[in-house]
């Protein structure tokens, strides 16, 4: 069902998260549970407690994706400026959400339960931005790498880590009848956060050092059984002492290396059964709890504006004044502020969490995940007409970086450098790209053409004519959608100096005495061409060279395959042949 709704909703441009969460919904109280044969007979209460159980293990191993995805150093790159949007994205809408939670406390909850724990609990469920869900939307908008979206990833990651923090103080309070029980078992969890990260993650680090997947070497068993081990542990530990196993799951992926892609292998190995074995089972049970027909009042629906209104208002204000301050424009403010203002599945978490503590009803727990529903569905269309490509600023690439790999000496008597980009995507494809920049790198001599690391001195009348060739390469990567695919774009700058194809033509380039820059990049289809068009601007590129996407054959079936389907706004030609969605004014320029 999740599947067949999002590739309806792909088409509006909607995540995922949205066609599973309204999945789970139709699977609930709201629409086919209503009918008494199917919730009976497919989810009888005898097997929800099961259920149940394997929905929180898989809800453990997906809160320590997310402490996987927050890379340090991404908060490096923007801590003034993300610190400042992050904190203010969170104290307005606390603020706001600790005023609307005295309404909602009285009208729908009939004042039972501490208003206290209600209040704190209101402004957590207010203040939290959906981390995974935001670097999907970033990533599919092809706005990852602007300096809007590198600025919304490192505030998130800042406004995550706190809310959650403060999520564990709610339930700390809520569990615990004393106040003096409640602060022991806070203490007791700082304790824990302490230790490891003082004395857990030093051990860890030098175990991994010496096991070389830090230098990128691929994770063993035993790596990968000591890692999940510390995850159980650290949830189990968490859980016992009365917070929450999520938060001890949590805090084992924060303190995760990111060196030689080591986070990105342990993603891979389990986020496939994560998100459609366990996820799913969770979005079921979630919806099980959540029966829109209860919200039949006027009032419960003027309520639901309210919160709406709220959640948005004070991301978009906290955060968007916050990015003007440090020097944004207004209109990148204000997207700033609509994408921090997503919620999505992080949302639920934290409502599932509230409901299962007590501290809020059904109603509320339905009042919120329509909120949630319609802050998601939101971001997308307010980010795409605020902010259109025309409008974007794109990061410095690899290109310009002084971390780019130089080599070869300009020949002072030779004219200025040439610049080429050359467009991989398989490895397969490097010798024959050799092999077109070994010929492209011959310079004249008075006997004739030699290579360019020929000592030969060039010939006066090719003094001037001859111009030494700077490559650009740069590795084009397809996203697949995959959580480990996003982490790989966005830590592509590191990744780009292990990556195999690119470190081959380092090389090359070192023995062919030939300037080479190297970049690495992951795209939708949708946006390969724009990803060439731009690298190709940065580079200055005088000639572009494009391997062959997409086709594992260049048949002639392939190529009149290619030309039968063409549409008229389309060029005739190579491009076109394998797939590429060139224009004749792209292919023009």
């Amino acid at each position: 069902m999740c599947r067949f709704l999002h590739f309806l909703l792909k088409r509006l441009y909607q995540p995922s998260v949205i066609s599973e969460i309204i999945g789970g919904i139709l699977l609930g109280p709201t629409a086919l549970g209503r009918w008494k044969a199917f919730s009976t007979n497919v989810f009888p209460k005898e097997s929800l407690v099961n259920l149940n159980l394997v929905a929180n293990f898989g809800l453990v191993l997906f809160l320590f994706m997310i402490g996987l995805e927050l890379d340090p150093r991404m908060l490096k790159k923007n801590i003034s400026r993300g610190v400042a949007i992050s904190i203010a994205g969170i104290a307005l809408p606390f603020g706001l959400g600790a005023a609307v939670s005295y309404a909602l406390y009285s009208i729908l909850m009939d004042s039972v339960g501490k208003f206290v724990n209600f209040l704190l609990f209101c402004g957590v469920a207010m203040a939290i931005t959906a981390f995974p869900v935001l670097a999907r939307i970033l990533t599919e908008r092809n706005l990852l790498k602007t300096t809007v979206g590198s600025i919304s990833m490192s505030a998130a990651a800042v406004d995550d880590v706190v809310s959650w923090c403060l999520l564990a103080l709610v339930i700390a309070l809520t569990n615990n009848s004393s106040g003096l029980t409640a602060l022991y078992v806070f203490l007791a969890g700082l304790a824990w956060v302490l230790f490891v990260i003082l004395v857990v993650r030093p051990v860890y680090l030098g175990y991994l050092r010496r096991s070389g997947v830090l230098s990128g070497r691929d994770p063993t068993q035993t790596v990968l059984f000591v890692t999940f081990m510390m995850v159980l542990v650290s949830a189990f530990y968490t859980d016992a002492i009365g917070i929450h196993a999520i938060f001890g799951g949590f805090l084992i992926g924060v303190i995760i290396p990111h060196d030689g892609g080591f986070a990105v292998k342990v993603v891979e190995k389990i986020e496939d059964v994560v998100h459609i074995f366990f996820l799913p089972i969770y979005f079921t049970l979630s919806g099980l709890k959540t029966d829109f027909t209860d919200l039949k009042e006027g009032e419960t629906w003027g309520l639901w504006v309210l919160v709406t209104f709220v959640a948005f208002f004070g991301k978009i204000v906290g955060c968007g004044l916050a990015a003007r301050f440090t020097k944004f424009t207004w209109r990148e403010s204000l997207t700033v502020g609509i994408l921090m203002a997503t919620k999505g599945l992080v949302e639920l978490v934290v409502l599932n969490i509230g409901l299962d503590a007590g501290v809020i009803d059904t109603r509320i727990f339905s009042l919120m995940v329509l909120m949630a529903i319609a802050t998601t569905v939101a971001t997308t269309p307010l980010v795409t007409w605020l902010y259109p490509p025309k409008y974007h600023k794109r990061l410095d690439d690899l290109h310009t970086d002084d971390t780019a790999s130089e080599s070869g000496d300009m020949d002072p008597n030779a004219g200025p450098p040439a610049n080429l980009l050359i467009v991989l995507s398989r490895i397969q494809q490097v010798p024959a790209a050799m092999t077109l920049l070994g010929y492209l790198c011959r310079r004249p001599t008075g006997n004739g053409l030699t290579h360019s690391t020929s000592d030969a001195p060039i010939s006066g009348v090719h003094k001037h004519l001859y111009r030494p060739l700077r490559v650009f390469g740069l590795r084009l990567l397809e996203l697949t959608g995959r959580d480990s695919s996003i982490m790989q774009h966005y830590e592509s700058e590191t990744q780009v100096l292990t990556d195999p194809a690119m470190s081959m033509f380092r090389a090359f380039a070192r023995v062919a005495n030939m300037a080479f820059h190297a970049a690495l990049a992951y795209s939708d289809r949708e946006h390969f061409v724009d990803n060439i068009c731009n690298s190709s601007q940065d580079a200055s590129a005088e000639i572009t060279v494009v391997s062959a996407f997409g086709r594992s054959s260049n048949s002639n079936s392939d190529i009149v395959a290619g030309q039968a389907d063409k549409s008229p706004d389309l060029a005739p030609g190579w491009f076109e042949s394998f797939g590429w969605g060139f224009t004749s004014e792209q292919q023009a320029s």
